[in-house]
This record gives C-alpha cells, sequence and structure tokens, in this order.
C-alpha cells in the first residue's frame, strides 16, 4: 500500500506498508513527476514500516520508477529512509560512497517527524572545490595515469574524457593506473554525459592491464569480483605503500 506522508510542498514523503501493488508505484511515479517539475530542489522520505512484500508489477514499474529517479538525482538533496530493519543502513552504506551529492540517512518509526524535517533542510550553496581527477605524467606514451582526491564533479569531466578518448585513439593497446588519495564519491550527473559510455567500451577493448593504488576496502572487493569476467583486462590493487609495485606490473615509471 502507498500512503502520502505530511511534508512540506519541496519534500517527496510516503509510507510504504503491506504488500506493495503496480497501481502503488503508478501513484508514487504520478507525485514525483509533479514535484520535480515544480521544484528546483527536493528531499524524499521513504518509510518501509510494516512493508510485507511487493507483487510482479510493483517491482517492474518500480525499476521504472527508479530510472526516472536517477535521471534527475541532481535534484535531490537528502533521502530519509524510516525503518526498523538494518537493510537500509547497508544499502545506504554503499550508495552514498558512489552519490556524494545526496545525503541519506536511516530513522526509526519512532523518528518519523524528525525524519521528514531533516529531509525539508534545503543545503547551503557549496563551496567551490578543486577537480578531484588530475592526470599525471609516465615514463611510458601508452600508460596513462590519474589521481583521484575527494568528488568527483560533472564540470570537470569533459576535459577528462576528452583526454581519455585522444589517448585511447592513439593506440592499439595501453595501460592505466590510477592512484585513490580520497574517493569521495560521484556526482551521478556524469553518468548521463556523452562520450561515457563510447570510453568505457573503448577501454574494455583496449586496455590490458588497470593498476589501481589505494582503493577503498569496498573498492578492492568488487573489483576482485569483476576481474575475471574481462578475459582481456587485468586489473589489480596495491596498496598506497606498493605503488612502486604498481608501476613495475605496468613497465612504466611516473614522470617528473
Amino acid at each position: 500500500m502507498y500512503q502520502q506522508v505530511t511534508a512540506p510542498d519541496h519534500v517527496m514523503a510516503m509510507h510504504f506498508s503491506d504488500k506493495l501493488t503496480g497501481d502503488d508505484i503508478k501513484k508514487y511515479k504520478l507525485i514525483l513527476d509533479e514535484k520535480l517539475t515544480n521544484h528546483d530542489l527536493l528531499g524524499m522520505v521513504v518509510d518501509f514500516t510494516g512493508l510485507s512484500d511487493m507483487n510482479a508489477d510493483a517491482f517492474v514499474e518500480g525499476t521504472k520508477a527508479d530510472l526516472e529517479l536517477f535521471r534527475h538525482i541532481n535534484q535531490f538533496t537528502r533521502f530519509a529512509f524510516i525503518s526498523d530493519k538494518e537493510w537500509p543502513q547497508a544499502v545506504i552504506g554503499f550508495m552514498s560512497a558512489i552519490f556524494a551529492t545526496v545525503e541519506m540517512k536511516v530513522f526509526t518509526h519512532d523518528e518519523s517527524d524528525e525524519a521528514v524535517k531533516w529531509a525539508a533542510e534545503l543545503p547551503k550553496a557549496p563551496k567551490s572545490q578543486a577537480p578531484a581527477f588530475r592526470f599525471l605524467p609516465t615514463s611510458k606514451d601508452d600508460v596513462l595515469a590519474f589521481e583521484i582526491n575527494g568528488v568527483i564533479s560533472e564540470k570537470e569531466m569533459p576535459e577528462v574524457i576528452k583526454t581519455f578518448e585522444l589517448f585511447l585513439k592513439r593506440h592499439e593497446k595501453v595501460r592505466l593506473l590510477n592512484r585513490i588519495k580520497h574517493f569521495g564519491g560521484i556526482d551521478p550527473a556524469i553518468f548521463m554525459q556523452s562520450g561515457l559510455l563510447s570510453i568505457k567500451l573503448a577501454a574494455i577493448q583496449k586496455v590490458e592491464r588497470y593498476a589501481i593504488v589505494g582503493a577503498p576496502g569496498w573498492m578492492c572487493k568488487i573489483i576482485e569480483t569483476v576481474n575475471p569476467a574481462f578475459a582481456d583486462m587485468d586489473m589489480r590493487t596495491f596498496s598506497e605503500d606498493r605503488e612502486s609495485e604498481a608501476w613495475a606490473w605496468l613497465g612504466a615509471e611516473p614522470a617528473q
């Protein structure tokens, strides 16, 4: 069952309970579309207390709604999840690492009013930040190295995409080194930029070795899981104090 929750107009607040149906998701989608049209910035509150199941239609319609929400993720400032279960905390722990522009927090059912109040608070004007993506000089023309330090923003990506495109066009096979100082997340709008998909496809075909230095634990686990799926590309992780080993594995050195 879908129910609206009383909240300021710039907050999309809802309660999912009992068994969720496709019609429930359609009601939610209509309200979401209206709020996206009427507000530049939105907060969201989702109360899962009492949700027991969903039918097949709800799953299909929910997937469509999630894709639409993702297209407008930059309009959202805060997601508040209300639940007495543990799984929402695990989910936002992963999502927060990726979508750094959106704050996420879990509240209990007794904290419902606090959740709505928190989601309704609009952020202050963001401070200007230095680019998180920086290319590093290398001793080999077919080895591209770069450093990530902070939140990767939409603004810096066109130049990054251009650099990768030119590099991949020059070589049949390439090697990459990614030094991670601090991964603060990714601006979700990046995924909508033209050229990103073509670079990913080209990289899969041309990259033979990819070294990641200083990756956080959760990222290392993902890399270890997906690496076997890429038969022509070998990805390896190295701790920060083993960066020299990463360069040696790539057959290159950092240039001054």
